[in-house]
């Protein structure tokens, strides 16, 4: 079968072939997905621990610049932008004021080693320092306080944490942005003080918390009773994609609003929403950053089960598939409802068709242990009769629409091709006398239409 490659994401070559009473079309995926880098969020669920916390320095350390010192307005979504506020005591007492008030208690994620089955992933990565900036971040941002005093001046550090704080929290879906006032001296920075930028105020928020346990029940209900964290992660996998539409122009598709509550949303939204249920039933599962092709931005997750990482990327598992046939008589069969391909897998898999950019360092998934088609019974190391008896079987059984088995290499995907299509020992598995059938050769896949 022709190696088939993408163009623009949307096109693709055809091939068709007829064999014996096999109509099998070449297919090939596309997706069209559009990350608008902001922040990422992530979990609830987990246990908080209420940690007292004085993060500022005493006010005693502040005071007014009498020779030239001042303030500085920045808004990180208009960089470029400065107000520069000089010799103004109301400024400057209400500065005081929010120094001395800087000590109240402080609610944040603790990790104790990375193999608990905990979220806040990325505070878990930060040094010392990072954290306790982290911490005062997340308060900030949970409580809607503004002009809140920063443990430090570093800029790019005060960044990376806000963008730390915002990928381990997905619950977080009413900021899109922060400004920062910079108290100067002689020209030299002094002190920091940071008020979030919000779409919503609190009582907007709490509104909207019961929708998002609504979904989550939802979804919750959906699981097996004793289901194990494979068959969790994959039915919030399902769930999520038979409930949602890819849509580049809903509201809110950079959070979890625009699924749970508007049921459409692009990458970053499908990413937080399967982390946001994963987190509250207890699995580990953080955001990843990075490029798919055409260097377009996207998000996907990064679970553990039973102690092993895996790559697992919602937007694609719900990607459209176009089958083109030269001979379409017949009408061409409907692509197959979900892609499993994207459901716990390793790095070197991922990279196939994404490009990682860490905001902190990720772990390594090399495990296939609970990939699906592993788990499923589909996943074919040599042509085995028996191992193809059984995977027909429970496709039948379960009424499944279509049947993916996914060979270990090329040499066993020729093989399998071979054997199934070439010579139609198929028809040794089916219980009707015509199939339709699609070939993934870059994925090493061939998909059967029950």
């Amino acid at each position: 079968m022709k190696d088939l490659s993408l163009q623009n994401s949307t096109e693709t070559e055809a091939k068709h072939k007829i064999t014996g009473k096999i109509a099998g079309f070449s297919r090939i995926t596309y997706v069209t997905i559009t990350f608008v880098i902001v922040m990422a969020f992530a979990l609830t669920g987990c246990n908080f621990i209420e940690k007292a916390a004085d993060r500022f320095r005493k006010a005693a350390g502040l005071y007014k610049d009498e020779t030239g010192g001042g303030i500085n307005v920045v808004s990180v979504e208009e960089p470029e932008y400065f107000i520069n506020i000089t010799d103004d005591e109301a400024e400057w007492n209400s500065f005081d004021n929010a120094a001395r008030l800087s000590g109240n208690a402080l609610t944040s994620l603790r990790i104790d080693e990375l193999s608990n089955t905990v979220s806040g992933y990325c505070y878990m990565m930060l040094s010392g320092e990072e954290k306790e900036l982290y911490d005062v971040i997340h308060d900030l941002l949970v409580n809607f306080k503004e002009d809140i005093v920063l443990p430090t001046v570093d800029t790019d550090m005060i960044d990376h944490a806000f963008t730390c704080v915002l990928i381990d929290h997905p619950e977080i879906f009413y900021v899109k942005g922060y400004s920062i006032k910079t108290y100067t001296r002689d020209g030299k920075v002094e002190r920091i003080a940071m008020s979030g930028t919000y779409t919503m105020n609190e009582s907007q928020v709490a509104s909207l918390t019961s929708e998002l346990d609504d979904y989550f029940a939802g979804c919750a209900d959906t699981i097996p009773e004793n289901a194990d964290e494979y068959a969790k992660v994959k039915a919030v996998y399902e769930y999520i994609i038979r409930n949602t539409e890819y849509d580049l122009r809903t509201p809110n598709n950079q959070n979890v609003l625009s699924v749970f509550v508007g049921n459409r949303s692009v990458c970053q939204g499908y990413a937080k929403a399967t982390q946001y249920i994963l987190n509250r039933l207890g699995i580990f599962c953080t955001l990843v950053e990075g490029v798919v092709r055409e260097n377009e931005a996207h998000v996907w997750d990064l679970v553990r089960i039973d102690g092993d990482y895996y790559h697992v990327d919602t937007t694609w598992g719900d990607a459209s598939y176009k089958l083109v046939s030269g001979n379409d008589e017949n009408g061409l069969p409907e692509p197959p409802e979900i892609n499993y391909d994207y459901l716990c897998i390793t790095t070197d898999e991922i990279l196939k068709t994404h490009t990682i950019r860490e905001v902190v360092p990720l772990m390594e998934c090399g495990s296939i242990r609970d990939n699906y088609y592993v788990r499923e019974g589909l996943y074919f190391t040599l042509v085995d009769d028996e191992g193809l008896k059984k995977a027909f079987s429970r496709a039948y059984d379960e009424g499944m629409l279509t049947i993916t088995l996914k060979c270990s290499d090329d040499e066993v995907y020729e093989d399998m091709t071979e054997y199934l299509l070439n010579d139609q020992k198929v028809f040794n598995y089916l219980r009707e006398s015509t199939v339709n059938y699609v070939t993934v050769e870059e994925q090493r896949e061939i998909i059967l239409y029950l």
